[in-house]
């Protein structure tokens, strides 16, 4: 069974045991509440009426719960394979005070950090006074026997990518030996573990794809605990503890890179040789979870401080050192990065602190380029082409009189992507190249032609996904703009140079260019690397412009009308353009309305004002002067429109339509008035409802009408489109922000425009006239 749980959930099982049992078999020691029900089978239940919490704080029967990722956003793990401090022998019984739950608790809580766990943190700890886990005997480094407990431990778990060891406490407290003879067991134990665990490589880090180095460290990451002084629960001898010092003096010199110091987290004086535990982390004598908690810290540390070499959870790209692929710039202030090791340059005209895009999931900032000399260049690679990922950024154009591009990683002689303008079509475009020479190809996702707007901000992201052999769907090529898909393409020979940067603002072939060529005329920001290839959801989701002030979602709002194109939410006030009147002509109750001349004139929204894709309701008092087919209200796509209110010349009548897709196939779904019901010269209240789709319920996906309260027609549209940078606009259409000429231009007057984010009851409905 497969149970998808949010990050730090708490997992109950539920299990029936047959008859009566002397003894259960299992984890003595794990700390984990445990309750028991009457005799009969509980195992449905969801209320805890018929359970009684034992005293009993282990974890009978259930051998293992396997931890996964989703295949669409795989991550690695960090196991804790060690004796009690990982077991969290003397911890709370609540089941949430393991180290295991101090790590990712402190992660969560990390000030540096974005509250999320990147990784996965299994708990692979035993109270092992009686178990030792470090290798007997031989110290052999590619042990041959299958009951090796690294095997069962660690290496069945998932997508393993770093290991900490923390062990050898019990190995020291079992050792009737002298201190040298027993320090240099544990010690040879260890290096062999470090050993071991190294020469295997994680479940996804492939060393070559055509025949090209991609990763610099593909093999498990090892770290090594120090151990930390005895306590009263566990007590040593003073053999033992000269032992246990010694044996950190050899970690701490013989593995400096790899080093996590939990004895100096604990100890009284803060060293990893002092011999007792300060009096803050015991309870009764016994470590507390104070202690377990500072356990976590050191990690935290440690790993966050180059402490380590190598971040827990990291493949590296070949040639970017600490590097990880996953990073982020904002591009509002400066060049830093999200990870603090892959910074930009600036080069020539490159102006930081511009101003950015006006939406909510944005920066405030951005930089600006001179279209000539300025870029930004990374300290190195950021982005390995020959694997799966996907770039982001937000970009605005100032001139279309040059190809221009907004971000690239080259090679020697092309780039192995690019995003950027095309001018062939007026649009935006992703761009990679098949060779290294001059025979090479660029397999291009186009956008549509003419959507790149001047001073307009868009969103752009793109994925590829990686070839694999016999899997016709891989090598594609994908961009998504204001999260709508645009085009794709297929590059079954990508290309990468690990020495080349990524930049942003033009393109180079070498690291040591200073002029750029396809430079961008514009400004940029924040740039997002990833190293996958977002699914279709998650690419739209990510590429969507959020509107100011939708943060919580689409706002209702409503326009008036009557003086000026204002709003109530004063979130998205509309600017006239052409010939657009305010005046006194009105329905009744209300003070005014705005009259177009059905040519030029129309209202243009700040931003987006309806989420197309969710439910909605629009209403608005309108009033047609001729009788030609023309839009009172609508909000476009690049090639349609999300929805018109609109008369419909060959019925005489109102109608309601939305369309199936952005492209020359789609269909019209319509929710159509009554024939010969919109007279000329009369106002008409119209008020157009929207259900969106749910998988399974036949009702959803549906469109109604209502005119003056009454419903006039349905539909049903269960793909309906949505372009987020897209303007709601009145007395005509347009299908990109920057326009300023209207089709279906609208000859009449509208009043009192009112959007809603829900669906209104036909009740509700009766009440708006």
């Amino acid at each position: 069974m497969t149970l998808p749980v949010p990050q730090q959930a708490t997992l109950l099982v539920s299990l029936q045991v047959h008859g009566s049992v002397s003894a259960m078999p299992g984890h003595a020691a794990a700390r984990t509440p445990v309750w028991v029900s009457d005799a009969a089978n509980r195992t449905g239940d969801t209320v805890a009426g018929k359970f009684t919490q034992t005293t009993y704080t282990g974890l009978p029967y259930l051998a293992a719960i396997d931890a996964t990722t989703p295949t669409s956003a795989p991550t690695g793990s960090l196991v804790l394979y060690g004796d009690q401090s990982v077991n969290g022998d003397t911890a709370s019984g609540d089941g949430q005070h393991h180290l295991s739950d101090a790590i990712t608790g402190a992660i969560v809580d990390d000030p540096n950090g974005d509250g999320t766990v990147d990784y996965g943190v299994l708990n692979a700890g035993t109270n092992s006074l009686n178990n030792n886990l470090l290798p007997q005997g031989t110290y052999s480094s590619t042990p041959t026997n299958a009951l090796n407990p690294l095997d069962r431990n660690v290496l069945a778990q998932g997508n393993v990518r770093t290991v900490l060891v923390s062990t050898g406490a019990a190995d020291l407290l079992n050792c009737p030996s002298d201190a040298d003879t027993c320090a240099t067991d544990v010690e040879n134990g260890l290096a062999t573990l470090n050993s071991q665990l190294s020469s295997y490589g994680t479940d996804d880090g492939q060393t070559y794809i055509n025949q090209q180095p991609v990763t610099q460290n593909s093999n498990i990451t090892v770290y090594l605990a120090t151990i930390p002084p005895f306590t009263a629960t566990h007590p040593g001898t003073a053999t033992q503890e000269a032992a246990r010092e010694q044996v950190n003096s050899y970690l701490l010199n013989s593995f400096q890179t790899q080093v996590i110091d939990f004895a100096a987290a604990v100890s009284t004086d803060g060293t990893a040789t002092s011999s007792t535990v300060k009096a803050a982390d015991l309870s009764s004598g016994a470590p507390s979870d104070a202690y377990y908690a500072d356990l976590a810290a050191q990690y935290l540390n440690d790993t966050n401080t180059q402490v380590v070499s190598i971040a827990p959870n990291l493949i590296v790209p070949l040639a970017t050192d600490s590097d990880t692929p996953d990073n982020e710039w904002e591009l509002s202030a400066d060049g830093t990065d999200a990870n603090g090791d892959n910074p930009f340059t600036a080069v020539g005209e490159a102006t930081f602190d511009s101003a950015g895009p006006d939406a909510a999931n944005a920066p405030v900032g951005a930089t600006s380029f001179d279209g000539s000399t300025g870029f930004l260049e990374s300290d190195h690679t950021a982005v390995n082409t020959l694997t799966d990922y996907t770039v982001s950024a937000w970009v605005k154009l100032d001139s279309t009189a040059n190809p221009a591009t907004a971000i690239c990683e080259g090679t020697s002689q092309h780039q192995a992507f690019y995003i950027g303008y095309d001018r062939d079509n007026q649009g935006w475009m992703f761009q990679t190249t098949t060779s290294n020479d001059p025979s090479a190809d660029f397999p291009t996702a186009e956008g549509a032609a003419d959507t790149a707007a001047v001073g307009t901000w868009t969103h752009l992201l793109v994925t590829y996904t990686a070839p694999v052999d016999g899997d016709a769907s891989t090598g594609a090529m994908s961009i998504y703009q204001n999260g709508t898909l645009m085009g794709t393409a297929t590059n079954l020979t990508p290309q990468y140079d690990s020495s080349m940067p990524l930049t942003v603002g033009g393109c180079i072939n070498s690291p040591d260019a200073t002029t750029p060529y396809n430079a961008f005329p514009g400004s940029i920001s924040d740039v997002q690397v990833y190293p996958y290839a977002m699914t279709a959801s998650q690419a739209g989701a990510a590429s969507v412009t959020v509107p100011s002030g939708w943060d919580n979602g689409m706002p209702e709002d409503d326009w008036e009308l009557a003086t000026d194109g204002t709003d109530t939410a004063s979130l998205n006030p509309l600017t006239p353009s052409g010939s657009a009147t305010f005046g006194t002509d009105a329905p009744s109750g209300l003070s005014g309305s705005v009259a177009f001349d059905g040519s030029t004139g129309f209202l243009k929204s700040k931003q987006s004002a309806v989420n197309t894709l969710g439910d909605y309701t629009v209403s608005a008092w309108v009033k047609l002067n001729s009788a030609a087919g023309s839009a009172a209200i609508c909000q476009g796509t690049t090639t349609h429109h999300a929805f018109y209110l609109a008369y419909d010349a060959s019925n005489r009548g109102w109608m309601f339509q939305t369309t199936t897709s952005n492209d020359p196939s789609a269909n019209f779904p319509t929710a159509e008035g009554d024939a010969n019901t919109a007279t000329v010269g009369t106002w008409t209240h119209l008020v157009a409802t929207y259900t969106a789709p749910v998988d399974g319920d036949a009702s959803t996906g549906t469109m109604a009408l209502y005119q003056n309260s009454t419903l006039m027609g349905t539909a049903t549209n269960l793909s309906p489109q949505y372009d987020s940078s897209l303007p709601l606009a009145i007395g005509g259409c347009v299908n990109s922000a920057s326009a300023t000429t209207p089709y279906l231009a609208f000859p009449g007057s509208v009043a009192d425009v009112h959007v809603y984010p829900r669906t209104l009851t036909a009740t509700e409905v009766s009440t708006l006239h």
